[in-house]
């Protein structure tokens, strides 16, 4: 039998060590230098990030370290930042514009890369705001909810993160009968990794059991 969305599988992936220090560290990092005012500090966030990320294999070999750190300079990302670090709730159609920003100033990185390495970033500085995205996390999102999820449609928006992220709000509703509350794209996130860490055969998404797995 495999790990089902169920009070127990949420509790318990939620139980886990929750991070590694080195994240655990990027998270700080990020929380007291949110800025980009200082390059030195932008690069040592973005170093930082990128070599977790490249430890998954998810970080092309073309991409240029001093390059994005100096984009990021130079784009107005304090200023996008500043909107974020006031909000109280999760604004999707704020979240998805701001995630589409970032995107851009990765062209040297495919889409999907592009997509990922935004919503890490992003995550890292506001981690009760931005779910993570990565390919693995994203197929599980689409299965549990058949592709469904409504966000914002607006014209600055990544469709697949858009896609990606209604998925995830129609998880945390679900799963508010399961825990009592909802979870932050942080938790989230880890419930998700659990599901994929622990390598349950996803079932196809015409299959009714997909949904049934959100109750147990």
């Amino acid at each position: 039998m495999h790990p089902q969305l169920s009070r127990e599988f949420v509790t318990d992936a939620l139980s886990q060590s929750i991070l590694d220090p080195r994240c655990r560290a990027l998270y700080d990092l990020c929380y007291i230098q949110r800025d980009h005012l200082r390059r030195e500090a932008a690069a040592d966030k973005l170093r930082m990030m990128t070599r977790l990320y490249a430890e998954q294999g998810m970080l092309p070999a073309g991409f240029s370290l001093e390059t994005t750190t100096l984009s990021l300079q130079r784009a107005c990302v304090d200023c996008w930042f500043s909107a974020m670090a006031t909000a109280e709730c999760l604004d999707t159609a704020l979240v998805l514009s701001l995630h589409k920003r970032l995107m851009d100033l990765f062209p040297e990185l495919p889409r999907a890369e592009a997509c990922a390495l935004a919503s890490h970033y992003l995550h890292f500085h506001f981690p009760e705001l931005f779910f993570v995205f990565d390919s693995r996390v994203e197929a599980v999102a689409l299965v549990l909810t058949r592709g469904e999820g409504e966000v914002p449609a607006g014209e600055e928006q990544d469709p697949g993160y858009a896609r990606f992220v209604g998925a995830c709000l129609k998880l945390v509703d679900g799963m508010v009968p399961l825990v009592g509350r909802r979870l932050s794209p942080r938790e989230l996130d880890r419930v998700l990794r659990a599901w994929v860490d622990r390598r349950v055969v996803l079932p196809a998404l015409s299959d009714e059991a997909a949904l049934a797995t959100l109750h147990g």
